[in-house]
Formats: C-alpha cells, sequence, structure tokens
C-alpha cells in the first residue's frame, strides 16, 4: 500500500535529514523538497509530485522559513499504522463516486453478455490503471497487484 511505503519513508532514520516526522507526530516534514521529490518519490511511490498526497487526503503547510513543507492527514499519524487503511478507504470512496461508480452502473444496466463482457474489461483496465498511479486498493478490499 501507499501509504505503508510513505510511512516507512518517514519512519527511516537514513531518511531523516529529507524527511521525518514532526516532533507531535501527526505530521511529516519535508525537510529538502527538491531531493523529496526526485529522489525518494519516484523510487518508491511511483510518483513524482506533491499533489498526489492532496488527492489522499493530506493538506500541504509552508513551515515558516518556506523552504520545507509539513504535510498533515487525520489517518496518517506516528505508531498507529492502524490509521492507513482509513485513507484507502477515503480515496476508494471518493473514486466509486465518479469512474467505478460508472462502470458499475454499466455492470448493472448492460443487457448483452458482449456489453457486459466489454464493461468488466473495463473496470479491471481502470484497476490496473490505478494500481500502476500508486491507487492501492481495488474494490474488493484487497491489495492490487
Amino acid at each position: 500500500m501507499i501509504f505503508d511505503f510513505l510511512k516507512a519513508l518517514v519512519d527511516d532514520p537514513s531518511t531523516d535529514s529529507i524527511v521525518s516526522w514532526a516532533s507531535n507526530g501527526w505530521s511529516f516534514v519535508v525537510w529538502q523538497p527538491l531531493e523529496f521529490t526526485k529522489d525518494l518519490l519516484p523510487r518508491h511511490l511511483q510518483i513524482t509530485h506533491f499533489a498526489k498526497f492532496h488527492t489522499y487526503g493530506f493538506r500541504k503547510l509552508v513551515i515558516s522559513s518556506g523552504q520545507q513543507l509539513k504535510f498533515i492527514c487525520n489517518d496518517f499519524v506516528r505508531g498507529k499504522p492502524e490509521l492507513l487503511d482509513k485513507i484507502a478507504q477515503r480515496y476508494m470512496t471518493k473514486m466509486k463516486d465518479t469512474e467505478l461508480w460508472k462502470l458499475d452502473e454499466r455492470l448493472e444496466n448492460d443487457t448483452s453478455k458482449e456489453e457486459y463482457d466489454l464493461a468488466m474489461k473495463d473496470k479491471e483496465e481502470m484497476f490496473v490503471r490505478k494500481s500502476k498511479e500508486g491507487n492501492v486498493r481495488m474494490a474488493t478490499g484487497r491489495k492490487s497487484t
């Protein structure tokens, strides 16, 4: 799951000069944004920009110096890995409201086997695409591969 990797990065003492937990444990600080986006994000999370964090419910705060960024999410807390699933659930709910909802509607309303098979193929392709983008769970609740 993408959040497990992000948590591992934030927890890893060897990356503390680039990214670490804020002292309160309720947020994390990106001390070196350029290195984080050029080196750590693409290598570990297959994303290259901070905007994707917003999709998952993270809010970005600029620290007073303007050089570092702080990210906060109610369900991304030091020492509470059990909360990470809530982020994925929230994302899937949001996704279900749009693209997945439309595909499910097609599956329910398709009258021929060909239409149903095409809708199923589209749904599978969407899950493959979303998993490659780092969107972590399929509607079944299983981890994507």
